[in-house]
């Protein structure tokens, strides 16, 4: 007897496909896009931030520039700037390498923190110590040098150099060295006791009118150029391109009103005669009549003389050319100033950023509001310097108050009869020389 067995089949439905046939594979899940998103995005509604597939690709033209274009973005912004950041970020280099420490291409904060606690316990070479504002414009100069996100932290040393100011500058006698104010009373005293006979007198006594008129600083009145000056018939219209505080934006007119104590228009008058009797020296000719005219509208208002009154050769001055230097003046003012015997008032000495402090000082005890000084002198319309740093009264001005620089009244009083003395007997020199 023959038994069968029960087999189950399991049926299975499927495609029969040939051999070496290739079976496609089930789709993959497309991948969530890549955003580029950081904490300075802004998004409106319903917009997305930048995928990062999408990302520019730069190539090597996107990173060249020419060479002049090169040349203006190192040499950006005041050359007086550009010197001194240099010269505080190679000392902090040379610092560093002396130690054995590293400044660049990046630094730390503690290399930072050494270099300005060595500057405040060693101070100057000549032993006074390093004024609390020269090292925040140190620092800042240093950690500027550095790209943002890598640099040195800051406010850690401005807050090192604040405690230096208080536990060990003032405390040691330290203070902020300020100009004396050149107020009217003394200016008058400084312009007597110059010879306007000469052509270098008529350059200095011009110069230190528009100055003390404008409220200048030493640059600016340096910067001046022939057209930037108009003479009329009661006063001078001047004409600034810029200014420290106003690096920007157009530049403006104003107008000094002529007084009798400084004889603004004559002197002006005086010296443009004078310049357009100058002409360019050559290697053989101080002053070749009928050469290179100085009197043209884009150079230089004011210029640097021989002691004989002609144009000095200016091939050297690879710097500032035919402009002269801020230093310069200063030192005509000081030296002007001294001849006047008015080196100092009040105990500070009397340099070129004087004649900003001091017609500052005559309008403000004509009490002349901060807003129209703050005009007068070109500093922020919101600016309280006019006021707390340029204010400079010696406690002996002889003022009837009435207008500005209209409001500073005409130099008078006690000391009226010491100037006119004074104005005497450098004419009688004049006469016996």
């Amino acid at each position: 007897m023959t038994t069968s067995a029960a087999v189950e089949v399991e049926i299975v439905d499927a495609e029969l496909v040939e051999d070496g046939a290739v079976v496609p594979a089930a789709a993959a899940a497309p991948a969530a896009p890549a955003y580029v998103v950081n904490r300075h995005t802004i998004l409106g509604p319903g917009e997305l931030p930048p995928r990062a597939d999408e990302s520019t690709r730069f190539t090597e033209i996107d990173f060249e520039v020419s060479e002049s274009v090169k040349r203006r973005a190192n040499e950006r912004g005041a050359r007086n700037t550009r010197v001194n950041r240099k010269s505080s970020r190679a000392r902090f280099e040379q610092w560093c390498e002396s130690q054995g420490r590293v400044a660049r291409p990046t630094t730390t904060t503690a290399n930072v923190a050494e270099y300005f606690g060595h500057l405040m316990e060693k101070g100057k070479e000549d032993g006074t110590k390093y004024s609390p504002d020269t090292l925040l414009a140190y620092c800042a100069r240093i950690v500027s040098w550095y790209p943002k996100g890598e640099r040195p932290d800051g406010s850690l040393i401005r807050e090192m150099i604040e405690d230096y100011r208080l536990e060990e500058y003032i405390p040691a006698g330290g203070e902020k060295e300020q100009s004396a104010g050149l107020t009217l009373k003394y200016l008058v005293r400084v312009l007597a006791k110059i010879d306007e006979s000469t052509r270098i007198g008529r350059r200095d006594a011009a110069m230190l009118v528009l100055q003390y008129g404008m409220l200048y600083r030493s640059v600016e009145v340096t910067n001046l150029l022939v057209k930037q000056i108009r003479v009329d018939t009661d006063g001078v219209w001047v004409w600034t391109a810029k200014s420290k505080t106003r690096r920007s934006g157009k530049g403006r007119w104003r107008f000094i009103r002529d007084r009798p104590d400084l004889r603004i228009t004559a002197r002006v008058r005086a010296w443009l005669a004078d310049l357009r009797e100058l002409f360019e020296p050559t290697a053989h000719d101080q002053n070749p009549v009928g050469g290179e005219p100085a009197y043209q509208p884009a150079k230089p208002l004011f210029r640097a003389l021989t002691t004989l009154g002609n144009l000095k050769r200016r091939a050297n001055a690879k710097v500032r050319g035919l402009f002269l230097t801020g230093r310069a003046v200063n030192e005509m003012v000081k030296a002007r100033a001294a001849a006047a015997d008015v080196a100092i008032i009040a105990g500070l000495k009397v340099t070129s950023h004087s004649l900003r402090a001091g017609p500052n000082t005559d309008m403000a005890e004509a009490e002349v509001p901060l807003a129209e000084r703050n005009e007068a002198g070109d500093w922020n319309p919101d600016s309280t310097l006019a006021d707390d740093v340029y204010n400079r009264p010696d406690g002996s001005i002889d003022i009837s108050k009435h207008d500005p620089l209209d409001a500073v009244p005409l130099f008078g009083g006690p000391a009226h009869a010491a100037v006119a003395e004074a104005q005497s007997a450098t004419a009688a020199v004049r006469e016996g020389g």
